[in-house]
């Protein structure tokens, strides 16, 4: 499964390099692959509500993706692409550890 992983995360870095080659969709680019991953764990690990995090992580590197090909300022894609994503982690955690 690791292997299998690996591989094609390596192939999507590929791939996804050759559409937005520069240097300023790098946090984008790897914000779109960790949430597209999400989707993959939410299935393995049996948890739906992850579903959510995974397709926000995910449209937040599809912004900064448009975001670097529009030539917006590198603040505004790494606010997009990176900042976002975190808080959406940190705010995910602090949910599933509140007490009903």
């Amino acid at each position: 499964m690791v292997a299998a992983e690996v591989a094609v995360a390596v192939a999507g870095f590929l791939v996804i390099n050759l559409v937005f080659p520069a240097p300023r969709a790098a946090a984008p680019r790897l914000s779109l692959v960790v949430g597209l991953h999400s989707f993959g764990l939410a299935a393995i690990w049996r948890m739906p509500s992850l579903r959510l995090l995974a397709a926000s992580t995910a449209a937040c590197g599809a912004a900064g993706l448009v975001l670097a090909a529009c030539g917006a300022p590198l603040a505004v894609i790494a606010t997009a692409s990176g900042i976002a994503p975190g808080a959406l982690l940190l705010g995910s955690v602090r949910w599933s550890l509140r007490t009903p």
